[in-house]
């Protein structure tokens, strides 16, 4: 009897194991397509539907991350990274490879890496985006240099 109650409970955690891999999907893919509606508009041009998405996505992963699903993303310029990133049409990237965007969100669950986040890599001829300041400096240099050009 304890041999057919121990065959019991394996087969009961093996149904529970599919039932979590397969929740874990439909999860994983409403994430995904939350990612791309946010990522629509943000390129939108609209800053109220923004930020209002924004906080659509934020409000479900915050509700994904408390049963232990944490999606990331790669930062622009971030290094890239092989085992969190995996790059967007290039199978082997460059030791100094750098991440331009995100394509698709990575993926954890509870700690364990699921799924790497998709990125496109910067070409080599691609410069490095420029931060605030740095723009700012750019434009006033220029602006020097206009006013300082002999007529």
């Amino acid at each position: 009897m304890n041999d057919a109650e121990k065959g019991a409970l394996r087969l009961e955690v093996e149904k529970l194991k599919r039932i979590e891999a397969d929740w874990l999907q439909v999860v994983v893919r409403i994430l995904d397509h939350i990612y791309s509606l946010h990522t629509a508009a943000a390129r939108s041009g609209q800053p109220e539907l923004a930020s209002q998405i924004s906080h659509f996505q934020n409000a479900c992963r915050d509700a994904a991350r408390r049963v232990g699903l944490t999606p990331f993303a790669a930062e622009p310029n971030e290094p890239f990274d092989a085992e969190r990133h995996r790059a967007h049409g290039v199978e082997t990237p460059p030791a100094d490879a750098i991440a331009a965007e995100t394509l698709a969100p990575g993926v954890t669950f509870q700690g364990r890496l699921i799924r790497p986040a998709l990125v496109r890599l910067q070409s080599p001829a691609e410069p490095k985006e420029e931060t605030a300041p740095e723009k700012l400096a750019t434009v006033e240099a220029r602006e020097i240099a206009s006013d300082e050009l002999p007529l």
